[in-house]
């Protein structure tokens, strides 16, 4: 009876890691991960934690975009301990998309360090891999979080298959983005208005989250924030309802990154979920 207690045991701790990362196509599924993945970084440091769920292609911005892999190779980042909560959370209605975003708490020997951050996974072969991660700072956030993680509200998507029309939709958001950015350029940062979603939410450094829409104009208004964007990059959920960009940024003149999640609407059209500047 003894043996087949510990043989369950060592069955149980092996699976554990497996099952923590499975992506079944629920927003659960992902906030499983997070947890393990925060766990993991816990007891064997930053860098044995990025590395065992970085994509291939996963970038982290230190400031810029940088390869993710080859960023915790290089860098053990073993003077710092951090901890994250993903307080909301979508994934997209084929499940192969989806972001969390929360707090997180940088610690050193020195000081600790808030922020909030911004993580992009995917799903390769049902398992979550981490695609881009990018945070701010700001001062120590409230202690009470509002949890907020969404599935599709329905599944039904038109079924566009093969390369070249997946590059298609990818161009679409794309192109969305250049054209915010002309638009910033022309008249102003007034034109936020029509491309961020009612619930956006606006991560600008060393300021706590602004989240809602008429907040986020108010913010940038009262801010002065003259933003100039362009694009580098985008990718597109296979279902056509959930994408990202990200690229450089010049607010008062001042050199920034950016990475901009967008929503499908029920107008078909896109709007920005998540607008966050990196310095």
């Amino acid at each position: 009876m003894i043996k087949k207690t510990i043989y369950f045991i060592l069955v149980l701790c092996f699976s554990i890691p497996a099952l923590a990362q499975k992506a079944d196509g629920t927003i659960q599924s992902l906030i499983n991960t997070e947890d393990f993945f925060n766990l993991l970084v816990k007891k064997q440091g930053i860098q044995k934690g990025f590395l065992k769920f970085a994509d291939a292609k996963g970038i982290v911005f230190r400031p810029g975009p940088v390869d993710m892999r080859k960023y915790y190779a290089e860098n053990s980042e073993s003077a710092y301990q951090i901890s994250w909560k993903p307080e909301y959370a979508r994934i997209s209605k084929e499940g192969d998309l989806a972001f969390t975003t929360g707090p997180y708490e940088l610690v050193s020997a020195q000081d600790t360090t808030y922020g909030h951050y911004l993580s992009i996974w995917k799903n390769d072969y049902s398992k979550w891999k981490l695609w881009l991660d990018v945070g701010i700072t700001h001062a120590k956030p409230p202690t009470v979080l509002k949890y907020e993680y969404y599935d599709p509200s329905n599944y039904k998507y038109p079924k566009l298959l093969g390369p070249q029309k997946i590059q298609m939709r990818e161009d679409i958001v794309f192109n969305t983005d250049i054209l915010l950015g002309k638009a910033l350029k022309l008249s102003g940062s007034k034109n936020f208005k029509e491309f961020y979603d009612p619930e956006v939410r606006l991560y600008f450094p060393e300021y706590l989250p602004v989240i809602g829409k008429l907040k986020a104009l108010d913010f940038i208004d009262k801010k002065e924030l003259n933003i100039v964007s362009s694009p580098s990059t985008a990718e597109r959920a296979i279902s056509g309802d959930l994408a990202f960009t990200y690229g450089d940024a010049s607010i008062n003149q001042e050199k920034y990154h950016y990475v901009r999640v967008w929503k499908l609407d029920d107008d078909m059209k896109w709007n920005i979920i998540l607008d966050v500047y990196a310095k």
